[in-house]
């Protein structure tokens, strides 16, 4: 699904999830968890991972609609751990190169540093109710 929307089946598809994820956002307490990406994208060599700049690509049309849908105030770091070692590049990598992917896709929306803080933790401190979180 990541790798194209060339064909009207994957448009058809982006294009229910786009309207599924508006009408998500219109509750305040639906919070989004970003995560999930290397499933989606087909095996991943170890010795040669996608690039974070190619993944970050591929993500674009998705996470363009997770920001201007749910801003960094409703969406949180998924770890996707160990989902992440399905596509991901092996479990040696996988971790660190999904934590550098989303890293990159945050710079790409060129996010505060406290947006990007939300995203990181605070979200999650809202959505889960914790009680503190030190840094």
């Amino acid at each position: 699904m990541l790798q194209t929307l060339n064909s009207d089946k994957q448009r058809q598809d982006f294009k229910e999830w786009k309207v599924s994820m508006e009408r998500f956002a219109t509750f305040d307490n639906v919070y989004m968890k970003l995560s999930g990406g290397f499933s989606e994208m087909g095996q991943q060599h170890p010795e040669a991972p996608i690039p974070v700049s190619e993944v970050v690509k591929r993500l674009k049309p998705w996470t363009d609609i997770l920001i201007k849908e749910f801003s960094p105030n409703r969406i949180m770091f998924g770890s996707d751990w160990p989902v992440c070692n399905i596509g991901g590049p092996g479990d040696e990598l996988s971790w660190i190169h999904w934590k550098n992917t989303v890293s990159a896709v945050l710079d790409e929306y060129e996010l505060s540093v406290a947006e990007k803080d939300r995203i990181w933790f605070g979200t999650a401190v809202k959505a889960y109710k914790l009680s503190s979180v030190s840094r």
